[in-house]
């Protein structure tokens, strides 16, 4: 019968009946950093397996106390390398121990105490201590690992908030400086302020008309012109709606979209509309729009008829 060595956990080897204190302590922690240093222990102990979940040293008593140690220096180093001597070979096993013990140590190695097998061990006390230490540990490990867990998903979770607070500030802070203010106000005033601006120009023009009866009816053939013009154009101004939300929605657009946007908006009327973006882009660059009426008197070439059919067409 061949004998296997057996990675035993520490918690579940019951304490020896030798005390530690019979070994120099330099001597037991250099070989604790020994381990450590290794990762494992070279020279395996012997155990006999008392119950279950239980274990009792026979031979090495001084590595188990260094393991012991290396477990106090760093808490990952859980277990040492064994041999559990099965029951009809202990005597014989433990006779060659000691044998090679003797000749290979210059000093004795105290003996372990003989085992009265007359009284066995109270083993309900021992698994049940060795059951405390295996619960107090998995539940530190528990602990521990959900904390990881925890803090990892919280850092995540931040990340991926901070993230969305940032996109989402710099699109509000780029929509505060593309939307004119004058949207946010009722747009009624806008059609105040338009008529506003035709009803001195009209004056003024008939004004100048009836001056020039009175002089020569020579003069007052071209003041008639700019009058039925003057007429005309607030005729067919009275036809955009600046209240209609698909107006607002065109006269937004021309004061914040791009000059590509733009033109793919504008040839949807008509193609050549396209060589209104750059004005567009141009004029809102200085000032930005205040209604369709100020659109067409600030872009050349842009008459009334060209912007129905763009507003007609523009959400299709």
């Amino acid at each position: 019968m061949s004998l296997l060595t057996s990675s035993i956990d520490l918690d579940t080897i019951t304490p020896p009946a030798i005390s530690n204190s019979q070994f120099p302590a330099h001597q037991v922690e250099n070989l604790a950093n020994l381990f450590l240093k290794a990762g494992d222990t070279v020279s395996p102990i012997l155990v006999r397996k008392i119950s279950p979940i239980a274990f009792e040293v026979l031979e090495g008593h001084f590595e188990y106390y260094a393991a012991i140690k290396a477990q106090e220096i760093d808490e990952q180093f859980t277990a040492i390398r064994a041999y559990v001597v099965p029951p009809d070979l202990e005597s014989t096993i433990l006779e060659q121990y000691q044998f090679l013990r003797s000749h290979s140590a210059p000093t004795p190695i105290p003996n372990p105490p003989q085992v009265n097998h007359e009284t066995p061990p109270d083993l309900a006390n021992i698994e049940e201590a060795i059951v405390n230490r295996l619960e107090q540990k998995l539940t530190a490990a528990i602990e521990k690992t959900i904390e990881d867990r925890i803090s990892a998903s919280l850092q995540v979770i931040m990340g991926q908030v901070t993230k969305q607070l940032d996109a989402h500030l710099t699109d509000f802070r780029q929509s505060l400086s593309l939307v004119p203010v004058h949207q946010v106000i009722d747009t009624k005033p806008q059609t105040i302020q338009a008529v506003a601006e035709f009803e001195p120009e009209t004056i003024s023009k008939t004004n100048k008309a009836t001056k020039s009866k009175t002089t020569t009816k020579s003069t007052s053939k071209p003041s008639t012109k700019p009058k039925t013009e003057s007429t005309k154009t607030a005729a067919k101004n009275k036809d955009i709606d600046n209240n209609d939300p698909k107006t607002t929605q065109v006269l937004n657009d021309f004061n914040t979209l791009n000059i590509a946007d733009l033109e793919n908006k504008l040839k949807q009327s008509a193609k050549a509309n396209i060589k209104f973006a750059r004005p567009i882009h141009e004029q809102r660059s200085q000032q930005l729009f205040t209604s369709i009426d100020d659109v067409v008197a600030r872009v050349d070439k842009l008459g009334i008829t060209t912007i129905k059919k763009i507003i007609a067409t523009w959400l299709d």
